[in-house]
């Protein structure tokens, strides 16, 4: 029975775990070689890395929407990898699952649409500025929506994910800011900022997540 017991939690282990994290790292460097690729091509010698950096986190903001995504939309396949105890539980969560993933969607796409957007850019000014607001916005409400679908437990990692997020911007951007004021180290761009402030937001997400026990491999 003991040895049954090991044998599922390493078959788990591997499924819900390993996998995941090979097949999301392969798909995150994919994404960033396009990206980098891409932008070498179409910025030429305008490319920055500020830019580079931040169509690149957006791009893995889409690489985990997709999947949880995909495994919302299809509950049978979401209980191979997501971390869930089986599809009965996905579609108890499918609500709060899908609207996170077209969430993080809307807003990975905001990011690369700003870090596309002229004087180096293709995009446009003004229709980067129209498309970031609109993608913001439809991606703050379908958030909103889905801490409002949550239970108890989501909602408490939701509202303490913020609190992390928001300590951690604050002390990670303020004291480069610092560092910057007294000429330590070069002041973030515009565009530095709003990657900052993507990277501590999904950092708090696990950290929350994690202090819920809700990384726990089921």
């Amino acid at each position: 029975m003991m040895t049954e017991t090991k044998s599922k939690s390493e078959v788990s282990f591997m499924r819900k775990l390993v996998i995941p994290m090979i097949a999301g790292g392969l798909a995150g460097f994919a994404v960033s070689f396009g990206i980098i690729f891409y932008m070498d091509g179409a910025f030429g010698s305008d490319a920055s890395i500020s830019r580079e950096i931040a169509a690149i986190v957006g791009g893995l903001y889409l690489v985990i929407a997709i999947g949880v995504g995909v495994g919302a939309a299809s509950p049978a396949l979401g209980e191979k990898y997501l971390n869930t105890d089986d599809a009965e539980e996905i579609l108890e969560m499918r609500t709060v699952l899908m609207n996170s993933a077209a969430a993080m969607t809307l807003w990975g796409v905001a990011l690369i649409v700003l870090a596309l957007a002229a004087p180096a850019g293709p995009i446009p000014v003004m229709m980067a500025l129209v498309s970031a607001i609109v993608l913001f916005v439809a991606g703050s409400w379908l958030a909103w929506r889905s801490h409002k679908a949550s239970d108890e437990l989501f909602a408490a990692v939701n509202i303490e994910a913020s609190m992390w997020a928001y300590v951690g911007t604050v002390l990670i951007g303020g004291s480069w800011m610092v560092g910057a004021h007294l000429q330590l180290v070069p002041a973030l761009a515009p565009i530095d900022w709003l990657t900052l402030f993507y990277v501590v937001a999904l950092a708090a997400s696990f950290i929350a997540s994690g202090r819920r026990g809700m990384l726990k491999i089921k």
